[in-house]
């Protein structure tokens, strides 16, 4: 094979036959590394607060979901925004039950209820079973796009402090719920052979999406939000669902398959 710049060197080759690159482009939070549990302990600080306070712990759980969700679809996934939900529920409830707190006590809550929203992020990742194995033997042969929801400082802090920057050739992160224009731009860019590459994730719906631009591998290792859940996938795009339980397997039956189909294509 011919040298190209860029997509091929003594220990890469991610070519395809028709000159482009063939890609894998993967979620962060949920998929290679634990998310929603960290999100569900945060709940659960928040309830037991709430309840020392007096309130009802369901009523503040639906509570804190609903403002949550109503801040997600008005401001997107910026780091203090799940912060901010918490001190929002807490007033909340003050004013449904009427509960008149000195302003000393509402600051000190306010202070106490970011911080438990802050406990999400910059924690010591923890990440699912083979999933740095898998990428890593990955690397060898594909371009390799981090792609997550989110703020940006705290994603380059959980690949840099689960040793992953290195295998990754780009990293897009988002605030709003866009993945797949900004795959499609990013498949544009970097003149990606969609059908010789993958996205990789949890979610059915903010990762399924990117099914109308190449394929998608489901890796369902972490569910996060009911709003995630049962949601179809894009139909009619002629691109491939790949079915995975964990690491192994979307290697053996996803990206596996994708460089036999690139070698054989190169016979």
């Amino acid at each position: 094979m011919s040298m190209r710049t860029g997509c091929h060197s003594a220990n890469r080759n991610f070519c395809t036959e028709n000159g482009k690159n063939a890609a894998l482009l993967i979620d962060i939070d949920g998929t290679i590394q634990v998310c929603q549990r960290y999100f569900d302990e945060a709940y659960l600080d928040f309830t037991y607060y709430m309840q020392l306070l007096g309130f009802d712990a369901r009523e503040a759980h639906d509570l804190l979901v609903a403002v949550d969700h109503e801040r997600k679809e008005a401001l997107g996934f910026e780091r203090d925004r799940f912060g901010d939900s918490i001190v929002e529920c807490y007033n909340r409830l003050r004013k449904i039950h009427k509960r008149r707190f000195g302003q000393d006590q509402i600051k000190r809550d306010s202070s106490i209820c970011q911080q438990i929203g802050r406990g999400p992020f910059f924690r010591e990742p923890e990440m699912f079973a083979d999933a740095a194995a898998v990428l890593g033997r990955a690397h060898h042969s594909f371009m390799m796009i981090a792609v997550s929801m989110g703020n940006r400082d705290a994603q380059k802090f959980k690949l840099r402090q689960a040793g992953l920057s290195p295998i990754f050739d780009d990293l897009i992160v988002t605030e709003r719920d866009d993945k797949a224009e900004l795959v499609s731009q990013l498949i544009e860019d970097c003149h990606i052979d969609a059908r010789m590459s993958a996205f990789i994730g949890n979610s059915q719906r903010s990762d399924g999406i990117c099914l109308q631009h190449t394929n998608f591998v489901y890796l369902p290792l972490e569910i996060g939000q009911e709003f995630d859940i049962n949601r179809p996938l894009p139909q009619g795009s002629g691109f491939e669902v790949f079915n995975a339980r964990d690491w192994r397997e979307a290697e053996e039956k996803a990206i596996n398959r994708l460089l036999r189909r690139r070698r054989m294509a190169g016979n």
